[in-house]
C-alpha cells in the first residue's frame, strides 16, 4: 500500500505542475497582479515626483541679490551660502527643478551682467505634496481653497500636469472666462 500512495503522489505532482504552467501561461497571474497594483494605487492619493538639480553658483557680493531673485523666480531653494576666504566671491548652493532650468544660465548671466556662473548636476527626485486631482468637496474645503478654475492657480502639481499636456498638444481643462458680466463685441470699421 505504501507503493501505491507514493505512485499516486508522484503522478499528481506532474499534473499539478502542468495545471500551474497553464494557469501562468494564460495570463491570470499577470492580470491578478495588475489589478492588485491598480487597487493599491487608487487607495493612495496621486503625487508627482519632480527631478531636481543641485546648482553651484559663484558670484561676487555686488550681484548676490539679483542672483537670489533669479533663483526665487524659478522655484529654487537655497541650501547654503559661503564666502571664499580671502576673496569677495560667494559660493551659493541651491536646488532647482529641472523643468525650470531651461534658459537658467542665460537668464542668470543677463541679470548679473555675466558675473555669476552656474553648474547644474542632477541631485534627486522630490515629491510634490499637492494632489494634482484635488477638488474641494466639503464646505470647509470650498471656503478654504475656493472653487473651480481659481483652485488650479494655486495647485503646483496641477499646473505641472497642465503644462505637460499643453506641450504635448493634449486637451487641458480651462475656463477662459470666469466672471463675465456682459459680452463685448468688436465692431468692424468699414
Amino acid at each position: 500500500s505504501s507503493s501505491s500512495s507514493s505512485s499516486s503522489s508522484s503522478s499528481s505532482s506532474p499534473l499539478s505542475a502542468a495545471i500551474w504552467r497553464r494557469t501562468v501561461a494564460s495570463g491570470t497571474v499577470i492580470q491578478t497582479v495588475r489589478e492588485a497594483f491598480r487597487e493599491a494605487i487608487n487607495l493612495r492619493e496621486a503625487r508627482l515626483v519632480e527631478p531636481m538639480y543641485l546648482v553651484d553658483l559663484q558670484c561676487n557680493d555686488q550681484v548676490l541679490r539679483r542672483l537670489y531673485a533669479v533663483i526665487g523666480r524659478r522655484r529654487g531653494r537655497i541650501i547654503s551660502e559661503d564666502l571664499k576666504e580671502g576673496t569677495q566671491i560667494f559660493v551659493v548652493r541651491c536646488y532647482l527643478p529641472v523643468e525650470k532650468s531651461f534658459g537658467f544660465a542665460s537668464s542668470l548671466r543677463g541679470r548679473t551682467s555675466g558675473m555669476a556662473s552656474p553648474q547644474l548636476v542632477f541631485s534627486h527626485w522630490e515629491t510634490i505634496l499637492e494632489d494634482p486631482f484635488f477638488v474641494p468637496l466639503t464646505e470647509e474645503e470650498k471656503e478654504e481653497f475656493g472653487e473651480g478654475a481659481n483652485l488650479r492657480v494655486h495647485n503646483l502639481a496641477r499646473q505641472l500636469v497642465d503644462d505637460v499636456r499643453r506641450r504635448k498638444g493634449l486637451k487641458v481643462e480651462e475656463h477662459i472666462v470666469e466672471h463675465a458680466e456682459k459680452q463685448r463685441t468688436l465692431a468692424r470699421k468699414k
